[in-house]
C-alpha cells in the first residue's frame, strides 16, 4: 500500500476506451518539483498525467474537482533545444494536444514545465520546473470494455484475437478495475472469463486458475447449476457489480484483458 506519510491520494473512477489500457488519475498532495514528481509517479504509478485529447483532460479536471492550487502534469519543454518543443513525460513524443489558458505559454526557452492552475480553470500554464507543487499521476488499467453484444464464446474469441483474453477476476484489485470499466457498459451485465463445467460441477477462470476470490450475487455460483438448457458462464452486473450465472448464448458487452 502506498505510504500515507507521503501523500493523500484522491481516486477518480474515470475511463477512456484505449487499446493500451485505461488511464486512472491520482492527485498527489505532496509538494515536489517537476522532476521529483515525475520520479514519484514512475515509482508508484505509470507516470505524470498525460492528456492527449479533451476527453482525457476533462477526466483530469474531474479528478481535481474541489481542489485548489497548482498541479504538475506530464508536459515540459524538450531540454537541450534552441526552440520551444513540448513533449510528454512518458515518452510519447511531441505533444500535439494543447489546453493553454489565454496568454500562455509565456516563457522563453528553458527548464519550463506545465501546471494546471485552479484559478485558470485547470487550463495549462507554463512555469519553471523547479517550483514545488502538488501533481497528478496516471496509472493504466490493463482492461478494455468492448461495447459490442456477443455471446460468451464470441466474446472469448474476440478477446483472444484482438487483446489477450476475457478478464479473469482473480482478486479484489481486478474486481475494482472491472467496476470502473463496467459502469460504462450498454448492457445490464458484461461477460468476464468465468465458466462452469457441467461435467465436473465447478466454476473456473479461462486463465486456467481456480476461483479463490469470489464476489457472487446472492443465489449465484455457490449451488448446483441447472445445465439442462446449456452451459453456464459468468457475467458481472453493471449495477451491483456482483457476479452472476448466465446461459452462454446471451448477447452482452464484455471486458478483455490487455496484458
Amino acid at each position: 500500500m502506498r505510504s500515507a506519510l507521503h501523500c493523500l491520494l484522491l481516486f477518480s473512477a474515470l475511463w477512456t476506451l484505449s487499446f493500451c489500457g485505461t488511464p486512472q488519475f491520482y492527485v498527489v498532495n505532496y509538494k515536489l518539483n517537476w522532476t521529483e514528481a515525475q520520479k514519484y509517479c514512475r515509482e508508484s504509478f505509470t507516470d505524470l498525467a498525460t492528456t492527449e485529447n479533451q476527453e482525457e483532460m476533462d477526466a483530469v479536471k474531474a479528478a481535481l474537482n474541489g481542489k485548489t492550487g497548482h498541479f504538475w502534469i506530464g508536459v515540459r519543454q524538450q531540454p537541450g533545444l534552441s526552440i520551444i518543443n513540448w513533449i510528454w513525460s512518458d515518452g510519447r513524443g511531441n505533444s500535439s494536444y494543447r489546453n493553454w489558458y489565454p496568454g500562455q505559454p509565456s516563457n522563453p526557452v528553458g527548464d519550463i514545465c506545465v501546471q494546471l492552475w485552479s484559478e485558470y480553470g485547470f487550463q495549462w500554464n507554463d512555469v519553471s520546473c523547479h517550483w514545488p507543487d502538488a501533481f497528478v499521476c496516471y496509472d493504466e488499467i490493463p482492461l478494455v470494455l468492448i461495447k459490442q453484444n456477443k455471446t460468451w464464446r464470441e466474446a472469448l474469441r474476440y478477446c483472444r484475437k484482438n487483446h489477450v483474453d476475457l478478464v479473469s477476476v482473480e482478486n479484489e484489485t481486478v474486481q475494482n478495475w472491472v467496476e470502473i470499466i463496467a459502469k460504462n457498459a450498454s448492457t445490464d451485465n458484461v461477460w468476464v472469463g468465468l465458466r462452469h463445467t457441467c461435467t465436473m460441477g465447478f466454476w473456473f477462470w479461462v486463465s486456467g486458475n481456480s476461483i479463490c476470490y469470489q464476489n457472487w450475487a446472492p443465489g449465484n455460483g455457490t449451488g448446483v447449476e441447472d445445465c439442462s438448457k446449456g452451459e453456464r458462464t459468468g457475467g458481472v452486473q453493471t449495477g451491483s457489480m456482483k457476479w452472476i450465472s448466465l446461459l452462454e448464448y446471451k448477447n452482452l458487452n464484455f471486458i478483455c484483458s490487455t496484458n
